[in-house]
């Protein structure tokens, strides 16, 4: 039977289980903070009773510098509780925040896909954010007035059973409130986590979004979408603060009976000789330990509230699956020759598939070329080839070995990849390059950049290869980001080398380029290329074409322009489709 996964805060146990040592030293500080102001209060009853009442003035001398001494020791105790419970909590979210966002680099291309970016950074800022605010904070509050609590009621008890047991006629109005805050608040602080979530994922959408947002002339629409999400947002908010405001003043209210009914029983017991007036003052100081303690606590588990619903957000992604992964038994991968081979592959993003038995053999080396109309399955087909997913039926194979039993890091150490829209980092040229290989040199890094063409676009930039790039690569043209991404491939020396699409968004002089980098690119390596431009597509030893998952067509372009099918037919329009931009580009110049 598998084993049941922890909920709530109580995933953070294991973390808390790795420092054992240091969190026992730290609650037996704790307990001696908590128990210290308690025997204050009896040291005053002592002091009341046989040092004023009994004009003893050196058992009074001896009770105040106790008194004083016991709450010196109290504040260095509880100094040194501060400080190792926020140690500890810190470094708790410390190790939460690596092994989330570990977990999220070992998810496979489908989990983003189907989740917004904003959903995943609120997860990552604002959740994590809410467990560090109790971790820091709140974590001392809860040990340090949990103990003092306890100890108080036990202190009450031990000055005098009959007025602890006056002061427990709160406890079932007190537990059937509690019990009401504890479900209500939880629901409504779990809707503010989503809401926040809500919020982050339209922010990121729209920044990301922003020319698309400006060109179409939609600002208006978003901003009102967004004062929407936040409205609910302030909603939710106002809902959380109406539950505290009734539960807290509560708790007070509580406090305020509970200290009334000690001194009208404290002050029948004197009357009746029964008690002594220290023990009554020092009974209502207990109290006054018993309920301020609890009034933190209380205004704390609003905050508790929060970071367990924000730590069951956080689960929902440590508990995502890794559905591409290392089996127990995958065997490292020396250096590959890249003959690839696709046997018999059925893969589905859903329930339906995407790609039918597809059967491809290329040889170490060779290169072919996927063609089709968009939805064919051409891009689907590389990204197992690369292995982001794997196949429902099936095998890919590389030398004759299924991916599936080979260790992972050391294939991808071998693959290289040039997208349609290649993404570029914050840093500069060089480090984008050197990004497929970071122990490069810098000689290394210029060589690339030379060999490909990089050399010309760092020219006309004032820092060359140390021009810093802007996110995303604003401010370099398509064409040059593409170059870039290829010298980035170029460095790292695949064996094999997937171009999805490199040249789509090119334009021709500047495809002339490329592809003279592709020529260095590709040379020697096992090659597969996505591609609309024949120019690109020529280059293959066999082309492939794809309609609706299946490979309908393969051969050379010459065999394949002597027979009517569909790539003929793709010929002659992407024919139609580059006149009119060559004779553009011609007469532009």
């Amino acid at each position: 039977m598998p084993r049941k996964q922890r909920t709530g805060l109580s995933r953070l146990l294991p973390y808390a289980a790795e420092r054992k040592g240091q969190v026992a030293l730290i609650a037996l500080l704790a307990a001696l903070s908590a128990a210290a102001p308690v025997a204050g209060w009896l040291l005053v009853e002592d002091a009341t009773n046989n040092g004023i009442r009994e004009a003893d003035e050196h058992r009074l001398l001896l009770a105040v510098l106790a008194y004083i001494g016991v709450n010196a020791a109290a504040w260095v105790l509880g100094t040194l509780t501060w400080l190792g419970l926020a140690s500890v909590g810190q470094r708790i979210v410390l190790e939460l925040r690596r092994d989330l966002f570990h977990h999220l680099t070992s998810l496979s291309l489908r989990y983003f896909s189907q989740q917004k970016a904003g959903w995943i950074i609120s997860r990552l800022n604002s959740d994590v954010d809410a467990l560090s605010d109790v971790l820091n904070q709140g974590l001392t509050t809860l040990v340090v007035n949990t103990l003092t609590l306890l100890a108080a009621v036990g202190g009450l008890f031990l000055l005098d059973w009959r007025l602890g047991l006056v002061a427990l006629c709160i406890l079932p109005p007190g537990i059937v409130v509690t019990r009401w805050f504890q479900r209500v608040s939880h629901a409504a602080a779990a809707d503010v986590r989503t809401r926040i979530a809500i919020v982050t994922a339209q922010l990121a959408e729209s920044v990301a979004g922003m020319a698309v947002i400006q060109a179409f002339n939609r600002e208006r629409a978003f901003q009102q979408e967004f004062d929407g999400l936040n409205e609910e947002n302030r909603l939710a908010n106002v809902h959380v603060q109406k539950i505290y405001s009734v539960f807290f003043p509560a708790i007070e209210l509580l406090g305020a009976i509970a200290t009334a009914a000690v001194l009208f029983a404290g002050a029948h017991f004197i009357g009746a000789s029964a008690m002594e007036i220290g023990t009554l003052i020092a009974a209502v100081g207990l109290l006054a330990l018993v309920f301020q303690p609890l009034q933190e606590l209380s205004e704390l588990y609003g905050q508790v509230q929060a970071a367990s619903a924000a730590m069951d957000k956080i689960s929902s992604v440590l508990d995502a699956e890794i559905d591409v992964a290392d089996k127990p038994s995958a065997r490292p991968l020396g250096r590959i020759d890249g003959a690839l081979e696709l046997d018999g592959v059925t893969f589905a993003y859903g329930k339906e598939p995407v790609l039918h038995e597809i059967d491809i053999s290329v040889p170490a080396g060779g290169c072919i070329a996927l063609v089709g109309e968009s939805g064919g399955g051409k891009s689907t087909t590389a990204k197992l080839i690369a292995r982001f997913y794997d196949p429902d039926e099936g095998a890919v194979r590389v030398d004759g070995t299924d991916l599936r039993d080979v260790e992972l890091v050391g294939y991808r150490r071998q693959l290289g990849v040039v997208l349609q829209d290649p993404f570029l980092f914050s840093g500069t040229i060089a480090d984008n390059i050197r990004f497929a290989k970071p122990d490069a040199s810098d000689e290394e890094v210029r060589a690339t950049a030379a060999a490909v063409g990089v050399d010309r676009v760092a020219a006309r930039l004032d820092h060359g290869l140390e021009h810093v790039v802007r996110e995303g690569g604003a401010g370099l043209s398509a064409g040059e980001r593409q170059l870039i991404s290829i010298a980035r491939a170029l460095l790292a020396d695949p064996r094999i080398l997937i171009l999805d699409e490199a040249t789509s968004n090119i334009d021709r002089p500047t495809e002339i380029v490329i592809e003279k980098a592709f020529d260095r690119l590709l040379a020697g390596r096992t090659s597969i290329i996505i591609a609309h431009r024949l120019a690109t597509v020529r280059r293959a030893d066999e082309i492939l074409v794809l309609e609706h998952g299946r490979i309908v067509q393969r051969g050379t372009e010459r065999e394949l322009m002597g027979q009517d099918g569909p790539f003929r037919r793709l010929a002659h329009q992407l024919v139609e489709d580059t006149l009119p931009a060559a004779q553009a580009t011609s007469r532009g110049t």
